[in-house]
């Protein structure tokens, strides 16, 4: 039984910093690094404030990454012998929008969003 439910289509936290533990467990966490080559890394971790467990009947199954809300990336997971971060190489605009969704496989969608 999960030990919160699933809050709704897509959980999407404004503030971070007055979040339960619940919601920094799932809540995807952005982390943008600019290259000198107009590149960027974005990496993405699901557990960065608070470890998300990651056992056969609890984990995330999967990080999809959205620019301007278009398709860009997907990562799928196993439970146990994967991590939930993920970093890619992007070449995106100044001012977009990047979205990073996750799934857990109790508690559902979970997004974050971050302006590059």
């Amino acid at each position: 039984m999960p030990d919160a439910p699933v809050l709704g289509p897509i959980n999407l936290i404004d503030d971070r910093a007055s979040a339960g533990d619940f919601e920094k467990k799932h809540t995807p966490y952005i982390e943008v690094e600019r290259h000198d080559d107009g590149s960027l890394t974005a990496t993405v971790t699901v557990g960065w404030d608070v470890p998300h467990p990651n056992q056969p009947d609890h984990y995330i199954a999967w990080i999809e990454l959205y620019a301007d809300g278009a398709p860009i990336a997907r990562f799928d997971f196993v439970p146990v012998v994967s991590w939930p971060t993920v970093s890619v190489r992007l070449a995106l605009d100044a001012g977009t929008t990047l979205r990073a969704v996750e799934h857990c496989n109790l508690h559902g969608l979970w997004a974050a969003e971050v302006v590059v």
